[in-house]
């Protein structure tokens, strides 16, 4: 597909998140005080798990406890299918994201999300952060990202990503591997 294509099935893809977040505003006077606490919080276990995230060791390639303890035991993850860690995991088989990212954020500046809330109700939070990551050659990635979550008795029980532009992170995430690769001969 070529970059109309990806422009179209992102715009395709995004726009109803967009429309959700639009439909959020920081003020709900309709919505009861019960209302406001159960968004709020699920507001904060998102931020909890995106703090766990950025603070994470990168030598450890499981999900630690701090981690797993704002998962709903079957918890789902889905990443778009063209990613080496594409397609849809449950529970602790989500730790095949942190293989692919670990050696390539090495240090608390790769790892930081700066993650920002663009629209939630009780039961879901979108969130835009940023992915970024450093090749052993020192090649840079920066994309954007939305992730869609959703939640059950205040933990994620669904995640999915869009990233703004996939066709770039599948180039670094090609050439990085590459490079691993070649390092480790």
């Amino acid at each position: 597909m070529g970059m109309k294509g990806n422009r179209l099935v992102t715009g395709f893809v995004l726009m109803p998140l967009v429309a959700f977040a639009q439909k959020q505003s920081p003020a709900y006077p309709r919505e009861t005080s019960a209302a406001m606490s159960t968004r709020n919080r699920n507001i904060q276990v998102i931020l909890e798990i995106f703090r766990t995230l950025e603070e994470r060791d990168p030598s450890r390639s499981t999900v630690d406890e701090r981690e797993e303890a704002l998962y709903q035991p079957d918890v789902e993850f889905r990443w778009p299918s063209a990613l080496p860690y594409g397609g849809t995991f449950r529970g602790k088989d989500a730790a095949v994201w942190s293989a692919t990212w670990n050696p390539l954020q090495p240090t608390a500046v790769e790892r930081k999300m700066d993650p920002q809330v663009i629209g939630a109700d009780e039961n879901q939070v979108v969130i835009l952060y940023h992915q970024r990551g450093v090749s052993p050659s020192g090649d840079l990635f920066d994309g954007e990202v939305i992730g869609l979550y959703d939640m059950r008795d205040f933990k994620l029980s669904h995640a999915q990503m869009f990233y703004f532009d996939e066709a770039a992170l599948v180039q670094f995430l090609q050439r990085a591997a590459r490079e691993l690769k070649e390092t480790k001969r």
